[in-house]
């Protein structure tokens, strides 16, 4: 590529005249002029004074590249760190609200949902009819006296007196689940051992007889009262 001169001298030294470059590029006259005197153009026509120079250069033999005057538009990293420390914000809290809501959830003895069938009505009316009080595990232990086996099965049999009703609320540790129901002198409460229990019975003094690991277990005096919470297992002190 030969050495950028000006357009008058690439122009004399290809032996044209204005008027020639004028014909043959389809220029205005003025214009090739002002370029060749390398003057500013009017200002209707300024904007593409350097188009008009590059053509002027290629149909001379010269080729002209003029650096761009747009520059580089800079990224604004600022506000792409705000967006992105944004955003880890979010998916931080809701991590942290997910793992909470997951530890309370299995930190908690899971249950399953219980109708408040007729049953479980009874047990509250039978609370709020009686006076009574509730007995304490130790107390309830110590008025039981063990009779004698009948059989080594791996049983809990609850037996109500004649025209009598235990209501009860079993929660078995195992299973996660929450079990409303009657004990009468026909239906008798009979769990397997197998699992782990806790038992509440709304009136003690209704109970005819317990058989705990085939063993037969009565109660000693009247006991007007009810047993909440109580480790059926705490029955092998007896044995």
């Amino acid at each position: 590529m030969d050495k950028l001169i000006s357009i008058k001298e690439a122009r004399i030294k290809k032996g044209l005249s204005i008027n020639d470059l004028s014909k043959a590029l389809k220029l205005d006259l003025e214009i090739i002029r002002l370029l060749d005197d390398n003057l500013k153009l009017p200002k209707k026509y300024r904007a593409y004074q350097s188009t008009y120079k590059k053509s002027i250069y290629r149909y001379l033999g010269y080729e002209i590249k003029y650096k761009s005057s747009i520059s580089d538009i800079p990224i604004d990293y600022t506000k792409l760190s705000i967006i992105y420390f944004i955003l880890l914000l979010i998916f931080t809290i809701l991590f942290l609200v997910s793992l909470n809501i997951y530890k309370k959830f299995n930190n908690q003895i899971l249950f399953r949902e219980i109708e408040k069938d007729q049953v479980y009505t009874d047990v509250l009316n039978i609370s709020r009819q009686y006076d009574l009080n509730e007995l304490s595990h130790d107390d309830f232990l110590n008025n039981l006296t063990a009779l004698n086996r009948t059989n080594y099965s791996q049983n809990l049999s609850i037996f109500a007196k004649t025209n009598k009703t235990i209501f009860y609320k079993i929660q078995n540790n195992i299973k996660n689940t929450l079990q409303f129901g009657e004990i009468t002198k026909s239906n008798e409460l009979i769990l397997d051992l197998d699992n782990d229990f806790f038992i509440d019975l709304s009136n003690i003094d209704n109970i005819d007889k317990i058989i705990y690991r085939g063993v037969v277990i009565r109660l000693n005096n009247e006991l007007n009262s009810y047993l909440s919470n109580f480790d059926i297992k705490d029955l092998d002190t007896l044995l």
